[in-house]
């Protein structure tokens, strides 16, 4: 997507999306913290918004990676995906193919095991 706010637009009403599918698994929980590591200003700044509006009181923690395991699974799976989105759009790059092995490889040793235990 080449459009900045075309995919601003769209993340974040996927983002609320699973907000409002998923509202009384928020709701059963004391706190809803949000970790980000401030990466990219625009995903910032639709976290900050989307959970604000949608969420009472939400807790907003930058992170450093290196400080948290469950940040640094979320940071994997979410590479996962893009590499899923680059396979179907026949972009899987070299230094990828070098590091999972080829595109079925990657899916029936990495991508196979992740979907198992996908949150729908």
């Amino acid at each position: 997507m080449d459009d900045p706010v075309e995919a601003t637009g769209k993340l974040a009403k996927q983002i609320s999306s699973f907000i409002r599918e998923h509202y009384s698994d928020f709701l059963d929980s004391d706190q809803v913290k949000i970790y980000y590591d401030n990466g990219q200003i625009q995903v910032s700044k639709i976290l900050a918004s989307v959970f604000s509006v949608l969420l009472p009181n939400p807790i907003f923690r930058k992170v450093l990676p290196k400080d948290y395991k469950l940040f640094q699974v979320a940071d994997l799976l979410c590479t996962f995906t893009l590499i899923e989105l680059k396979i179907e759009k026949n972009l899987y790059s070299k230094s990828e193919e070098i590091f999972f092995g080829n595109r079925r490889d990657f899916k029936k040793n990495y991508l196979k095991h992740i979907k198992k235990k996908e949150w729908k």
